[in-house]
């Protein structure tokens, strides 16, 4: 009997070495207890090897994590090694698209049909949907027959395709993000032990952890290349447009940068963002100071200290953490960047003021060193100029229309500056300087959204031709806006008999004529306070019609008469009546243009 059982135990042990099923354990024939503990060995050695296996897997696709830098080799890696370890049929990842608000299958191993290869899963439905929505394992040994799950008309005709019936799923989870599913599946019915489970989680967590630190590593790349890109565009003065450039091409989207009262600076891409689209995002961000994210678009505040000084607004499909970290420090090099503009531009405005300053109010100082410092704003006064005085109407708008004029002159080579109260620009060439007033007149009425005024004249080359030029151009905006004609441009020839009668030769003639014709209205209006003149004009305005006089002038009717009878009794009774009327109308004019 002793012999009888060690042989029966010596088989049992080539058995156990052998790895045989256990059809053959039983068939030794040996005591039911004894084949009862070999095969409890067997079980537990088998257990062992699964165990050493599934380690060696997750060694290894830590090895992965360390030597592959391509995320879709890890993630590959990952698939392929969970459809071994947990010998399924099949394994596939579907990712969270954040876009969308569902999940896509990204990597495949052991799936033959396009449909699923191309699959998307709405968050909750099916069994993966659900693992995405809930962050929670699920698995079943017979999918198709399951009512624990939202099943779809979509979702199962794709698993039917592919034949599978078991499945589990497991989240990519990192922290409290959640990235997506990782299966593994069988085309049979096939219940899953509590350690193929953990074993997948712990693979699902390698691939959570190779996406996080894809991401990272994303997000490091994209800083330094905007970092690397925006400095060359410093270095070389590229300003707003060489940034907006730039940022397009580094994060392969579309760009609009805005200016601190959200005017666009510079645009580059396929399509920039649309304003109008994003006007609450742009207030969240001014406030909050840190990006807001719409879609596809992002919204970030560029800022210095406390002051805010404009937005970038950039689009694009699949925006992720690693765009908005790296608008964010293209925000702070945009900040410097438009500080370092300010600051040349103010040290700039003050140089052409104080050079404007000098040529139109004391020309004769210095003329060598005006014309020295004249050449360092590229003003060349050896050359003609067309001279242009501009006036917005509001001082409140003089620095703005100044800016904007600037830019207008700079396309011709232009120069800018403030004397008088009114913005002056000198424009190299004097062909046309009626021209160029009428196109400056309408760009700053369109830009600013207010009438502004442009009175221009020619200069020969010279400092003092210029100072010339510069009396004849004021005094012509002055006579514009004195007949209600702001907002237009125009040099002394566009004005007829005014702009005749406001040539050299015909100044004091004008005084005299004034004075010999309507002469004894403007001592009454003097000497008594009275508003004999203007009754007189617009009389005239108004086309002799007492009733439209009288309301233009917000006096009765009865008042009028009685100014009527006054203006008679000092320049008599025909002074509204033909040539006498033309006669006295004329110089009426010019009294009120010359102020």
């Amino acid at each position: 009997m002793t012999t009888t059982r060690t042989t029966a135990s010596a088989v049992l042990l080539r058995l156990l070495c052998e790895e045989a099923d256990e059809a053959a354990f039983r068939a030794v024939g040996a005591e039911p207890e004894l084949v009862d503990e070999a095969l409890e060995i067997r079980s537990r050695l088998a257990a062992h090897r699964r165990r050493e296996a599934a380690l060696a897997g997750l060694y290894e696709t830590a090895g992965d994590l360390a030597s592959l830098r391509d995320l879709e080799d890890v993630l590959q890696a990952i698939v392929r090694r969970a459809r071994t370890l947990v010998g399924t049929d099949v394994a596939y990842l579907l990712l969270f698209d954040p876009e969308e608000g569902d999940t896509y299958v990204r990597v495949t191993d052991g799936i033959t049909t396009d449909g699923f290869k191309t699959g998307r899963l709405a968050a909750g439905t099916g069994l993966g949907g659900l693992v995405a929505a809930t962050a929670v394992p699920y698995h079943t040994a017979d999918y198709p027959n399951d009512a624990r799950f939202e099943h779809t008309p979509y979702v199962d005709g794709v698993i039917g395709a592919e034949g599978l019936v078991a499945i589990q799923g497991v989240p990519l989870k990192f922290g409290d993000q959640v990235y997506g599913v990782l299966f593994a599946a069988n085309r049979r019915v096939r219940p899953f032990s509590p350690e193929e489970v953990d074993l997948l989680i712990s693979l699902a967590n390698h691939a959570a952890l190779a996406i996080e630190n894809a991401t990272l590593f994303e997000e490091v790349r994209k800083t330094a290349a905007v970092h690397e890109r925006l400095t060359a565009v410093a270095l070389d003065g590229g300003g707003p447009t060489g940034l907006a450039t730039a940022l397009a091409e580094v994060l392969r989207g579309s760009v609009l940068v805005l200016d601190a009262q959200d005017r666009p600076l510079a645009a580059a891409g396929a399509a920039p963002p649309e304003r109008a689209a994003l006007v609450a995002e742009m207030e969240q961000a001014r406030v909050r100071r840190s990006s807001a994210v719409r879609g596809t678009a992002c919204v970030t505040p560029i800022v210095a200290a406390d002051e805010h000084l404009g937005t970038l607004l950039f689009v694009r499909g699949g925006l992720d953490a690693s765009d908005i970290h790296a608008l964010e420090r293209a925000a702070q090099a945009a900040a410097l960047m438009l500080l370092g503009e300010r600051t040349v531009a103010e040290a700039e405005h003050r140089l052409r003021g104080e050079i404007l300053d000098d040529l139109l109010g004391a020309p004769h100082r210095d003329p060598e060193g005006l014309r020295r410092r004249a050449a360092l704003v590229g003003l060349d006064l050896e050359r003609g100029h067309a001279v242009l005085v501009v006036r917005g109407g509001n001082h409140g708008r003089r620095r703005r229309i100044t800016e904007l004029a600037g830019g207008h002159a700079a396309r011709s080579g232009g120069v800018v500056g403030e004397y008088g109260g009114n913005t002056v620009v000198l424009l190299p060439g004097a062909d046309d300087p009626g021209g160029a007033a009428r196109t400056l007149a309408e760009a700053l009425t369109t830009a600013t959204g207010h009438p502004v005024t442009v009175g221009a004249e020619r200069a020969a080359p010279g400092a003092a031709a210029v100072v010339e030029a510069h009396r004849d151009a004021a005094r012509c905006l002055d006579v514009l806006i004195a007949l209600d004609r702001a907002g237009e441009g125009a040099c002394r020839e566009d004005l007829g008999i005014h702009g005749i009668l406001l040539g050299p030769a015909g100044r004091d003639e004008l005084d005299r004529f004034v004075r010999r014709t309507i002469g004894p209205l403007v001592d009454h209006d003097a000497t008594r306070g009275s508003d004999l003149v203007r009754t007189a004009l617009t009389y005239f305005t108004c086309d002799g019609n007492l009733g439209r006089t009288a309301t233009a002038l917000y006096v009765h009717v009865n008042t009028l008469y009685q100014r009527i009878d006054r203006i008679s009794s000092l320049l008599g009774p025909q002074w509204r009546h033909g040539d006498h009327g033309l006669q006295v109308q004329l110089p009426l004019t010019m009294h009120r243009t010359a102020g």
